[in-house]
């Protein structure tokens, strides 16, 4: 009959733990994700929606300057979404404008999760809706125009991965127009004031004066 070695035994049994305690801890280390989108990713509508809302697995954190966007892009670069997204509990909405024409929409949003994590991602849906109006009409009273949209606005979109340059912040000194800037003295191998030698002169005289009186002590001593 086969001997159970004692540490073989000692090893399964570590592993059962290991496996069990793993097991365990894998919901609890788990981060929070995008459970449901509506619309859904991908997803083509006969119908243009009237808001965006993502679900997500845990609830998110809102308020103190903390902020939940979304932002809501047709191909024209156009934004549509009716002012801020609202967090309710782990539910993320955000308006839209009416009348959304026909085309595909990019959903970018941002969000901060309950264990104070961040995530960025983007889905798309689009419209094709008959009676809805032409691709790249621009959003009237509501939304952003794309900039350089004539009659509209140009200002920029919100950015969600730092802070972009603001146009008309360039440096002046950069623009051909710009006057031209006077060059720095330059001070490498300038004259050494006329005080410096003077100074410099002195400390000579005063150190030879004293080697001179060491000399005639030193003398004065030998004849004694």
């Amino acid at each position: 009959m086969p001997q159970h070695h004692p540490l073989h035994a000692t090893l399964a049994a570590c592993a059962v733990t290991a496996t069990i305690a793993a097991a365990a801890a894998g919901p609890a280390v788990a981060h929070d994700e995008l459970v449901e989108a509506v619309p859904a990713d991908g997803a083509t509508l006969t119908e243009a929606p009237e808001a965006v809302t993502l679900t997500f697995s845990g609830e998110l954190i809102d308020g103190q300057g903390i902020q939940n966007l979304v932002q809501v892009t047709d191909a024209a670069g156009h934004q549509w979404q009716d002012g801020a997204a609202t967090v309710d509990g782990p539910t993320l909405t955000a308006p839209l404008c009416a009348d959304l024409p026909r085309g595909e929409y990019d959903v970018a949003y941002r969000v901060v999760y309950s264990d104070g994590h961040s995530e960025e991602r983007s889905l798309d849906f689009t419209v094709e809706d008959p009676q809805a109006p032409a691709p790249g009409t621009a959003p009237s009273g509501c939304g952003l125009a794309a900039a350089g949209t004539p009659g509209d606005p140009a200002e920029p979109p919100v950015s969600h991965s730092g802070d972009a340059p603001v146009a008309g912040d360039a440096d002046p000194a950069a623009s051909p127009d710009a006057p031209d800037q006077p060059a720095a003295a330059d001070t490498t191998g300038s004259a050494v004031p006329g005080w410096v030698w003077a100074a410099g002169l002195a400390g000579l005289a005063v150190i030879g004066v004293g080697f001179a009186v060491l000399g005639r002590k030193a003398r004065a001593l030998d004849h004694r």
